[in-house]
């Protein structure tokens, strides 16, 4: 049987296609270039707007500026600008008073200031300026650390923390500003130089001793409390203590004497004030004591026994 060869029908592309090509090659090549080159500024111009004119624009109109932002007035202890520190170190120069995120963003980066324990308010107010209500840390005591030096002794070394343990930078304080703080007195506590400013400090005996003074503070002038020392409950007190294992002892002026405390005072989670009977009791006690000469001349005072 004839075999007979079957040729595939050849495929042409459709009219449309084909006038729209041969249209295409009759025109010149300086018409096109001619469409090319706008058509590229164009893409550009939009592009370089869209991803850094607009923004550059913004910084330059609309971003934020030191003099523009204006903090709760700092307190005395703090003598570094908290403005002039975000600046130098957060970018916050590339914030623009037009992106809604704005007050988000500056509140986050204040926040992470040593310096600074809360913000209670981000408002923009007239003339272009930002108005944040800042609650700032106060310090309440030195703790007492001890540091190698270059001889191979140690020597002591105070840091500074506010009633929540929180380390507050060193710099705003001069070694005359030492005296004016109570000291926080733990034996054997080596200064650690992972310790970073604005972090809580974890050991549980600086944590209690922070929460008397965090007490004391009020009526430091009037008891003249200097140093907190931290010391293990007594072995008959072990059973009566709550959480805490440790002791704690008030060292006042000389010639006042030396007041044991007991137990660290249990303190609100809120605003930090004092919330046990047992607290108010001794701090009347105290405060009656350093009123009344006779009891004040004695060499010990012990708050943790019932008044006689």
């Amino acid at each position: 049987m004839a075999s007979a060869e079957v040729n595939n029908p050849t495929q042409t592309p459709p009219v449309f296609w084909s006038h729209l090509g041969n249209w295409i090659r009759l025109i010149p090549r300086s018409a096109v270039l001619s469409m090319i080159g706008p058509s590229m500024l164009l893409l550009v111009g939009y592009f370089g707007w869209r991803f850094y004119g607009a923004k550059n624009y913004d910084a330059a109109y609309y971003g934020l500026r030191q003099e523009n932002l204006v903090l709760t007035p700092q307190p005395q202890w703090l003598k570094e600008s908290v403005v002039e520190q975000l600046f130098q170190k957060s970018g916050l120069e590339n914030l623009s008073f037009l992106d809604r995120q704005t007050s988000v963003v500056l509140a986050r980066t204040l926040e992470q200031h040593p310096a600074v324990r809360e913000i209670h308010r981000v408002q923009p107010v007239s003339g272009g300026q930002i108005y944040v209500s800042v609650e700032y840390r106060t310090p309440i005591a030195m703790v007492r650390c001890e540091i190698g030096d270059e001889t191979g002794g140690t020597h002591d070394r105070f840091v500074p923390i506010d009633k929540d343990g929180v380390l507050l930078p060193e710099s705003n304080f001069s070694s005359t500003d030492v005296v004016n703080y109570i000291w926080i007195c733990v034996d054997g506590l080596k200064f650690d130089p992972d310790w970073k400013h604005g972090s809580r400090l974890t050991d549980p005996r600086i944590l209690d001793a922070a929460r008397l003074c965090a007490v004391l503070q009020s009526f430091r002038e009037q008891v003249k409390a200097e140093k907190v020392f931290v010391d293990k409950a007594p072995s008959d007190k072990v059973q009566t203590v709550g959480k805490s294992r440790w002791w704690l002892e008030i060292q006042t002026a000389d010639p006042g004497p030396t007041v044991i405390w007991g137990e660290a005072p249990e303190m609100s989670k809120t605003d930090g004030v004092a919330i046990d009977n047992s607290t108010r009791a001794k701090v009347s006690r105290l405060l009656d004591a350093a009123s009344d000469r006779t009891q004040w001349s004695k060499e010990l005072i012990d708050l943790t026994k019932q008044r006689p």
